[in-house]
C-alpha cells in the first residue's frame, strides 16, 4: 500500500499526471485567448504533450513557453491561413450551396474533399511541433501521414470530436472539462501523433 505514494508508485504517477494535464490544460486557454495565437498554442501544446508521453523530464510550463517562442511564426502563418480560408468558404456558402446539394455527385465529391481536409489538419499542428520543416511542405506531409495512417487520423478525429461533444452531451461535467479537457485531449493526440511520427524520425 505504502508503495502507492512513493516516486514510482501508481497513484502518485496518476496524481502527476493528472497536475500536468491541469497544467497543459491552463497554459493552453491562456494563450489561445488573443485567437490567432491558437496555432502556436496547439504546436507548443503538442510539443510539450510529446515530452510528457515520452516521460522526458521537464519543467512543464518552462517547456510549453519554449515551444510557444520556438514555432510562433510557422505556426502562426499556418493558423491564419487556415482562418482566412475558412473565412472564405463560410462567405462563399450561399452562393456554392445549391449547385453542392442539388447535385449528388458534386455533394459526396465535396464530403470526401472536407474529410481528406480535416484529417489533414489534425496533423499540421503536432508536425510543426516535432519537425523543422517548411510551410510546403508541412502541409504536404500532413495529408501524406494523414492518409497513409487512416486508422489512427480516424481515432484522432474520434478523440477531437468527443472533446467538443461531451461538455455538450454532459453538461454536469463541464467543470471537469474545463480544467482538464483540452490538455487530455492534445495529450492522447499527441501520443497517438507520437507513435506515428517515431517511424520517420
Amino acid at each position: 500500500m505504502t508503495n502507492l505514494f512513493q516516486p514510482d508508485g501508481k497513484l502518485y504517477n496518476l496524481l502527476d499526471r493528472l497536475y500536468q494535464l491541469l497544467v497543459l490544460n491552463f497554459l493552453v486557454i491562456l494563450t489561445c485567448l488573443p485567437l490567432v495565437t491558437i496555432g502556436a498554442a496547439l504546436t507548443a501544446a503538442y510539443g510539450t504533450a510529446y515530452r510528457i508521453a515520452q516521460h522526458k523530464e521537464c519543467v512543464l510550463y518552462k517547456e510549453y513557453w519554449r515551444q510557444l517562442k520556438i514555432n510562433f511564426v510557422p505556426a502562426t502563418k499556418i493558423w491564419l491561413g487556415i482562418l482566412a480560408l475558412g473565412t472564405g468558404l463560410f462567405f462563399a456558402l450561399p452562393f456554392v450551396r445549391d449547385y453542392v446539394l442539388g447535385n449528388k455527385v458534386s455533394y459526396y465529391l465535396v464530403m470526401v474533399l472536407v474529410t481528406v481536409v480535416l484529417l489533414a489538419l489534425e496533423y499540421v499542428f503536432p508536425l510543426i511541433a516535432k519537425f523543422d520543416n517548411t510551410l510546403g511542405a508541412t502541409l504536404k506531409n500532413a495529408l501524406v501521414l494523414s492518409l497513409k495512417h487512416l486508422p489512427i487520423s480516424i481515432i484522432v478525429f474520434g478523440v477531437n470530436l468527443a472533446g467538443i461533444l461531451l461538455p455538450i452531451l454532459l453538461p454536469q461535467g463541464f467543470i471537469l472539462w474545463l480544467f482538464v479537457g483540452i490538455g487530455l485531449v492534445l495529450y492522447l493526440n499527441g501520443k497517438l501523433m507520437n507513435a506515428v511520427f517515431l517511424k520517420y524520425s
